[in-house]
């Protein structure tokens, strides 16, 4: 009822204003007079109710709003039928009639504060005061957004309503890139827009709040969370006041690209031509400097300056080109003075020397981050200082030297730190010192020399870490380390490299380039991991990069050594396959040992072990055993008597499988894998060794074959039946009983049906006699243990 009441008071006044109209009885004068004398009777009707009775907020609320827009009616009214009003003056009266409506909010209720919010950033676009000014324009309507936008954040502390306070802001923000700053082309109107949106950051940033709420607010950020650095783990006015911030810090760096581009089509696509002019920087440089002044209170806005400066970096290094010149550098420099200074100054809202310290370290390290952050981004450009000037070495020297004395500086203050105000201050500037070699090492060095000099990096990494946890264990908890998590990243940055310069043939003048470049690499990872063993989450991954590179590492030198220097030339054959099998087997026994236990990291080596056996197993089966079988694959397996490549292609394997039997639980499926590749492959290299006796290094069948040989295999297969038989007995596998038997009946069969057929003479009539004098033995072991289990089990009853 209040709504269609207020509704029916303003259309009451727009009809009056119509008769009048229609019947000419009053003139242009006259009719506006009576307008603006309605909404003043309503605004002033709503005071006296507010003051002078019980009515609610609701009412007043609505005849005051009901007055504010007849009266704004009659104003445009005046200016656009009537003619009566000039541009200027409409507009000054209409934004002081919206301010004077917010203001009204603070007793009427929030819809007053809504209709003046909507009617200060609709005003521009009801009069068209940018078309009639040009630049001019574009200044007073800045300074009119602003002034909307600050009576927004005013009223907030008031009113305490949301909307309010991110409507003055997006609206804002909406208006300065409608008004297109890169229009903005003198320095003194560049001054002002930055100007603008410095104090719109200060305005929407700071808090404006009694000294006793400031600090109770403060109090609240370090009992929440003392290291918490993500906004949205601590208090709900810091939650609003990061994103605030970073909505800013996307303005002032969308305005430097809108203005780089606007720019660069005016100068004929020249980039260079915007960076030469200092004043480019002006809009992104002071709205930069007041976030950073005004983050400097809470450590969880820490995060948001963070990402401000990298997005206004990338920004400002679009724009750059090789003749920029050395002015280029000057902004990210000033920002760069600005914190070093904020990074020297003491936090109001630490309440303990370790928060003290820590949020130090963060803007100790985001200053000293910058310029490195920037000479990355200008080298990525080719807009280093003396590049187009110098070639060759020259410029490897102008790109290389200047991070690596920074690096070395904030290197020799980081020790100075840690020994005069602890490792958390200490820390801030190892990450600049560590970034600044990196950075350096990138830029200086190429091929193997940069891997080689990146893996000695992650020691110094790793050393890090170690000072850091050592300090911090007495300290308070270490919990996650930034130098154990970037090692983890360089290591496995390391393999990746590896890997693409072995893809692209970047080692093929290196002599032996296996062991002179993976091996120091997987030494320096073998090293990092036994540093990083109070950190097991990190040290768990740290050793999967050494299985990875001492699998690498092996099997690369062996087939650098098979083909003679030309590792990705030739043909495979059984002994390379033979080696690189076992390789495979030793890394997936690696992830069987390290998958001991239980967790997330027991259960990645797990699968991992999982995946490279069943690998394994795959390759063995296809590859020794089907494909380049000696008995039908051409090929010399050694002269010597066991020890030749009859030994890792069968014989081990054997081995590996006992040994992983012993490994893995007893009631795992994959024990009975391992049994039947162990009898496989132990059968193998029997049977191939006595071939071997009588035919030396070529095994091939089409050699056939001798008595003695075939009377050899007979004895063999009874040898294996008694092995597995008494083995099964006495470890308690009945399943390997019956293998066993399975065996003896082969060899019955063989020498029933092979051996007849075949041998002729003593030869014939031995191997009949071998088989009766194995099974009569065979039978009597038989009854021997079968006769051990019945007594053990009359002493058990």
């Amino acid at each position: 009822m209040i709504l269609i009441g207020a509704l029916s008071l303003v259309m009451a006044g727009v009809l009056l204003v119509g008769y009048s109209l229609d019947q000419g009885l009053l003139g242009p004068g006259v009719r506006l007079v009576l307008g603006l004398g309605f909404g003043v009777i309503m605004t002033v009707l709503a005071e006296w109710l507010r003051l002078r009775t019980n009515q609610s907020s609701s009412l007043t609320g609505a005849i005051s709003a009901a007055g504010s827009l007849v009266m704004a009616a009659s104003l445009l009214a005046g200016h656009y039928l009537l003619a009566l009003i000039s541009l200027p003056m409409t507009f000054f009266v209409l934004a002081t009639l919206s301010l004077w409506t917010m203001e009204r909010a603070r007793h009427h209720g929030p819809w007053l504060a809504a209709l003046g919010m909507l009617g200060g950033y609709a005003l521009p676009l009801a009069l068209p005061v940018q078309a009639m000014l040009g630049n001019s324009g574009n200044l007073l309507l800045l300074g009119h957004v602003g002034v909307i936008a600050l009576a927004c954040r005013l009223l907030y502390q008031q009113v305490a309503v949301s909307w309010l306070y991110w409507g003055g802001l997006m609206g804002a923000v909406a208006w300065w890139f409608m008004l297109n700053p890169a229009d903005l082309g003198v320095f003194e109107t560049r001054m002002l827009g930055s100007v603008w949106l410095g104090v719109l950051a200060l305005a929407y940033l700071h808090s404006w709040k009694s000294t006793l709420s400031l600090q109770a607010e403060q109090q609240e950020e370090v009992m929440t969370r003392e290291e918490a650095w993500c906004p949205w783990q601590v208090s709900t006015a810091l939650r609003r006041q990061w994103l605030a911030g970073a909505l800013l810090g996307v303005t002032t760096a969308l305005s430097l690209w809108i203005q780089s581009i606007g720019a660069s089509s005016l100068a004929g696509d020249v980039p260079g031509i915007v960076i030469n002019d200092m004043s480019w920087g002006m809009i992104g440089v002071l709205p930069m400097l007041v976030i950073a002044g005004v983050s400097r209170r809470h450590a969880v806005l820490w995060s948001m300056l963070l990402i401000n400066v990298v997005l206004w970096l990338l920004v400002w290094a679009l724009a750059l080109s090789p003749t920029s010149g050395i002015e280029a550098i000057g902004w990210p420099l000033l920002i760069t003075l600005t914190l070093l200074i904020l990074a020297r100054l003491k936090l109001a809202s630490a309440t303990s020397a370790v928060h003290l310290r820590l949020m130090g370290a963060c803007w100790w390290a985001l200053a000293t981050l910058t310029p490195l952050l920037a000479w990355a981004l200008a080298t990525w450009q080719g807009a280093t200082p003396g590049s187009t000037e110098q070639a060759g070495h020259e410029i490897l020297l102008n790109g290389a030297l200047p991070p690596l004395i920074w690096g070395l500086i904030c290197w020799v203050g980081a020790n100075r730190f840690h020994a005069k105000e602890g490792v958390q201050l200490a820390a801030g500037l190892w990450l600049p010192a560590q970034f600044g070699i990196f950075l350096s090492l990138v830029t200086g060095l190429e091929g193997p020399s940069l891997t080689l000099a990146l893996a000695l990096q992650l020691l110094g990494l790793t050393a890090c870490e170690w000072r850091w946890w050592r300090s911090q264990q007495s300290e308070v908890n270490a919990g996650r380390s930034l130098f154990a998590e970037l090692s983890r990243l360089l290591a496995w940055g390391l393999v990746l490299r590896l890997m693409y310069e072995v893809a692209t043939d970047g080692y093929v003048g290196v002599a032996h380039w296996p062991l002179q470049i993976f091996l120091p690499v997987l030494l320096c990872v073998t090293l990092a991991s036994y540093g990083m063993r109070h950190r097991p989450r990190i040290q768990r991954w740290l050793e999967g990069v050494v299985v990875q590179l001492m699998l690498a590492t092996a099997v690369l030198e062996i087939r650098y050594l098979l083909t003679e220097g030309h590792p990705f030339s030739g043909e495979l054959s059984l002994p390379e396959l033979s080696l690189q099998v076992l390789a495979l087997a030793g890394v997936a026994a690696g992830y069987t040992w390290r998958a001991r236990g239980v967790g997330a990291g027991a259960r990645l080596y797990r699968a991992l072990a999982l995946g490279v056996g069943g690998l394994v197993v795959l390759i063995w089966l296809g590859g020794v055993i089907m494909m380049f079988n000696p008995l039908w694959h051409d090929g010399d397996v050694g002269r010597w008597p066991l020890l030749n490549w009859l030994l890792p292609a069968y014989g081990l394997p054997a081995v590996s499988a006992a040994l992983v039997w012993r490994l893995i639980p007893q009631e795992a499926r994959s024990r009975r894998l391992c049994e039947g590749m162990g009898l496989l492959s132990a059968s193998l290299w029997l049977g191939l060794n006595l071939r071997h006796y009588w035919h030396g290094g070529e095994l091939g069948l089409w050699y056939g074959v001798v008595p003695a040989e075939l009377y050899a295999y007979s004895l063999t297969l009874l040898c294996v039946a008694a092995a597995l038989v008494m083995s099964g007995a006495r470890l308690q596998q009945l399943h390997w009983q019956r293998v066993g038997q399975g065996v003896l009946i082969l060899a019955v069969i063989k020498v029933g049906i092979w051996d007849t057929a075949t041998l002729e003479g003593l030869w014939r009539a031995g191997s009949w006699l071998g088989l009766g004098t194995a099974l009569m033995l065979l039978a009597g072991l038989f009854k021997r243990l079968a006769g051990a289990g019945g007594s053990g089990k009359g002493k058990n009853s």
